[in-house]
C-alpha cells in the first residue's frame, strides 16, 4: 500500500523545491524553513519502511459512520508501527538538538529514553490516543517542555498517520462530509486550500494530512456561519494567494492558500511554515491558532 522509494525521492525533491524558493522570496524566514526540510526529510526517508494493517470495514458501516458523523479510524484505535516509530524519533531529537534553545531538553529526553524510564511505545501509543494532553503529563513529571516531547512524538507518528490516510482515502465520500474534523481520523484541521477556478475550500487535516470539502463561510472551530462574523485579511504586498480566515465569535484564525496562484507543488506545511508573518499579524489583532503547524508553536522553544 506504500509509495515506493522512487515516488517518495520525486515529490522530497519538489518539497525541497518549494522551500528553496519561498525561502529566496522571504529571506527572514530561512531559518524556520531549514528546521522544516530537516523535520520533513527525515519523516520521508522513513515513510517507504512504514508497515500498517488493513483497517477493515464493510460498506454498511461505512455509510452508518459517516452518516453518524464518525470519523473512519481513530487515531488510537489504529495499529502503530512504533518500531519504525523510535527509529524516527532518535533523528528527529539529533534535528531538534540543532536548535540552543531546544537542546537540553532533548538531552534530557533521550536520557529518560535511554535509561527506560520513558518507554517509546507507550509514549506513541498515549499520544495516538490523547494527543498533546498525555506529553503535557508525562514532560511534567520529566521537568522538561511539553511542547517539545510532544513534538517529537507526534512527527515520529504523522508519516504513519499520512500512510494510512493514503489508504483510506478512497472510502471518503467529500460530498457527504461537510464536518469541520478530518473524515479519517478525526483530527483538527491545521489550514486551509482554496482550489480550482471555483476556489473550492478544503481543510487539511493536521494528523494525517487529508483534505476535505468545507462550506466557504464557516468557522471550522466553533462553526459560527454569519457571514458578517467571519472575516479575511491578506498582506497587502503578496496578494491573495495567502489569507488568514478569521472568525469573531471564537476569535481564532486559519491561514488558507489559493493554490492556483502557485507555480509549483503544493506542500501544506511549507506554505504554512513560510507564511509566519501572517499568523503574527493574527496574533496582533488578537486572533489565536488552534492549530499549529508540526503540532507546536515554534515560540515556545
Amino acid at each position: 500500500m506504500n509509495k515506493d522509494n522512487k515516488a517518495f525521492e520525486v515529490e522530497l525533491g519538489q518539497l525541497t523545491e518549494r522551500i528553496a524558493t519561498i525561502s529566496k522570496e522571504r529571506p527572514s524566514h530561512r531559518e524556520v524553513l531549514a528546521f522544516l526540510k530537516d523535520v520533513v526529510t527525515e519523516q520521508f526517508k522513513m515513510k517507504a519502511d512504514i508497515e500498517i494493517h488493513p483497517v477493515s470495514m464493510d460498506e454498511d458501516l461505512l455509510r452508518k459512520k459517516s452518516a453518524e458523523g464518525f470519523p473512519l479510524a481513530d487515531r488510537g484505535d489504529l495499529e502503530l508501527d512504533t518500531a519504525t516509530a523510535a527509529i524516527l524519533f532518535g533523528r528527529l531529537c539529533e534535528v531538534l538538538k540543532q536548535n540552543i534553545k531546544a537542546r537540553k531538553d532533548v538531552e534530557k529526553i533521550e536520557e529518560v529514553v535511554s535509561s527506560g524510564e520513558l518507554n517509546l511505545e507507550t509514549l506513541f501509543k498515549k499520544t495516538a490516543e490523547q494527543g498533546a494532553e498525555h506529553a503535557a503529563e508525562l514532560a511534567e513529571k520529566l521537568n522538561i517542555k511539553g511542547e517539545i516531547l510532544f513534538f517529537l512524538a507526534e512527527n515520529s507518528l504523522r508519516p504513519i498517520f499520512e500512510t494510512y490516510a493514503d489508504a483510506l482515502k478512497g472510502r471518503v465520500d467529500q460530498e457527504s462530509w461537510w464536518r469541520s474534523y478530518c473524515p479519517i481520523c478525526g483530527s483538527k484541521p491545521v489550514m486551509g486550500e482554496l482550489v480550482g477556478q471555483e476556489r473550492k475550500r478544503f481543510l487539511i487535516c493536521s494528523s494525517c494530512g487529508y483534505e476535505w470539502r468545507f462550506k466557504r463561510i464557516q468557522c471550522p472551530f466553533c462553526e459560527n456561519e454569519e457571514r458578517r462574523k467571519f472575516k479575511y485579511f491578506f498582506a497587502e504586498n503578496e496578494g491573495r494567494t495567502y489569507r488568514v480566515e478569521t472568525c469573531q465569535k471564537c476569535k481564532k484564525y486559519i491561514k488558507t492558500v489559493d493554490t492556483e496562484e502557485l507555480d509549483e507543488a503544493f506542500f501544506p506545511a511549507v506554505e504554512d511554515m513560510g507564511t509566519i508573518h501572517l499568523d503574527v499579524l493574527a496574533k496582533k489583532e488578537g486572533y489565536e491558532r488552534e492549530v499549529h503547524p508540526l503540532g507546536f508553536n515554534l515560540e515556545d522553544l
